[in-house]
């Protein structure tokens, strides 16, 4: 069984660390006044919810920011089971049956894009990203300039080749959007859903990323959607899903953008081949 460490990043803010068998994954407690929240719920580790506990006794609740086993997993269990309001958005409710969660539709309520979240003296604002899965987003922490983004943004590297990702044009207009709203807020932090995968591209080698990160993802869709770059195939993944032409490329800071070339665009033409 994978272990659970965990690291206060600041005064108000914790990393909940699982050292899963693939990719360590990360979630984060978010302590207000009035109450804390987790968000995400790992992926196969007991004690989630217990260690929440021991940082604070406020009333606790969850957000998941996006339906995939590693984030939704035995936490996000733990905290319906202790009736605690666990919050998601609902487009990505689907995929928990896909990997074989069963929480049932009554143990969350859906998020609607913008909402607030008032702790008590620290807030988040959750904005819809679409694409790596249908119901991603990212919270907004103003107080704190932190910009929490679970898989949305990927964590280095991004896989936007998942069967039920969806197309690169649908990702760009809301990345447009986070990028953007960034822009006017440059000395944000971004603390991803796996912060181990992060490359070491500032000079303080800290395990988060920022704005630039960001213009480099977006730089990198609008080119692979007008056809001026096209990554390499990556067949080991390909055969995971049923023989989908995945490809891999780099960016200037990203380790890998990787995507299915068939859903670059929502009309699923191909603008060199018209296919």
């Amino acid at each position: 069984m994978s272990k659970i460490t965990v690291k206060q990043l600041r005064e108000r803010i914790y990393q909940f660390t699982e050292w899963a068998k693939g990719t360590p994954v990360d979630a984060y407690l978010v302590i207000g006044e009035k109450k804390a929240v987790m968000l995400d719920g790992l992926e196969a580790a007991s004690g989630l919810y217990e260690m929440a506990r021991e940082v604070t006794d406020l009333p606790l609740e969850m957000i998941v920011l996006h339906g995939h086993p590693d984030h939704a997993g035995s936490g996000c269990g733990e905290f319906i089971r202790e009736n605690c309001p666990v919050f998601m958005q609902e487009a990505d409710y689907p995929l928990l049956k896909d990997f074989d969660i069963f929480y049932p539709a009554e143990a969350f309520t859906w998020m609607q894009d913008g909402e607030m979240f008032d702790l008590g003296g620290i807030s988040l604002q959750m904005m819809s990203l679409p694409g790596h899965t249908p119901g991603s987003c990212v919270l907004y922490c103003k107080e704190e300039h932190i910009l929490f983004s679970s898989d949305s943004l990927g964590s280095g590297d991004i896989w936007m080749w998942l069967p039920h990702s969806l197309p690169l044009d649908t990702y760009e207009k809301y990345l447009e959007e986070v990028y953007e709203f960034l822009r006017s807020r440059p000395d944000t932090v971004i603390y991803p859903g796996h912060t181990e995968q992060i490359p070491d591209y500032r000079r303080d080698g800290e395990k988060y990323m920022d704005l630039a990160y960001v213009e480099d993802l977006l730089e990198n869709t609008r080119a692979l959607i007008s056809g001026e770059k096209v990554g390499i195939p990556v067949p080991s993944l390909a055969h995971r899903m049923g023989e989908i032409d995945v490809r891999t490329l780099q960016g200037k800071i990203m380790i890998g953008y990787t995507y299915d070339p068939a859903k670059r665009r929502t009309s699923g033409k191909n603008p060199e081949s018209g296919k």
